[in-house]
């Protein structure tokens, strides 16, 4: 049976900025968990790791807005300098990610404080280096990038034509370099799909 996909008839914001549509019983759920855990969102994510998958997208959302103006009063500066040079070009994936390049190379760097939304299999394939965690372009970037689009964090750009070309690239590229990640990846998609099967009802005791 096809089940059916629930009514978002609510929202969740922060600093008056639209986090995510959502149901009643989620935006409930926000309002009551912030105020549990003193307006951190972080702190609901480590506390509370059973939530819906629309819930924890507008929580991560909140803690990176959250992680921005802790550390520079709400903006993010782009970074002047990485580990394969002087930066020449930076964009902006989602706050405190930044897409670099450099004379000869680049990456992607995550700043330490909204790394919280990696996981920790993505964590692994990338380094520590003056305060951020580094991808390198050519076999560790597409790690960050598959870890944003699993969360909504980024899109794929309008000026990319073929965005399911795109993204398989982006697939084939983890299970030639990160295979360890990739696998991780699977088995909690697969956990969380096995989670959401309804429960085999038993047979009544005579």
């Amino acid at each position: 049976m096809t089940q059916r996909k629930p009514a978002y008839d609510a929202a969740c914001y922060y600093g008056g900025k639209l986090l995510g549509r959502c149901t009643v019983a989620d935006s409930e759920a926000y309002s009551l968990l912030m105020k549990e855990c003193g307006g951190e969102a972080a702190r609901v994510l480590r506390e509370y790791p059973y939530l819906s998958p629309e819930l924890k997208a507008i929580l991560e959302k909140a803690a990176l807005m959250q992680a921005d103006r802790q550390r520079t009063g709400g903006m993010f500066h782009e970074p002047e300098s990485s580990p394969w040079g002087k930066v020449q070009t930076c964009d902006t994936l989602c706050p405190g990610v930044f897409l670099v390049s450099t004379a000869s190379h680049g990456g992607t760097m995550v700043a330490k404080e909204v790394a919280a939304v990696l996981s920790t299999a993505a964590k692994k394939c990338g380094f520590q280096r003056n305060g951020y965690i580094c991808f390198e372009e050519d076999a560790q970037e597409s790690v960050v990038l598959r870890e944003l689009l699993d969360k909504k964090l980024w899109k794929i750009p309008d000026r990319i034509k073929n965005k399911e070309k795109f993204e398989e690239n982006i697939n084939q590229s983890i299970r030639q370099y990160n295979p360890n990640y990739w696998r991780a990846r699977q088995a909690g998609r697969e956990a969380a799909v096995e989670g959401k099967r309804p429960l085999p009802v038993k047979e009544a005791v005579r």
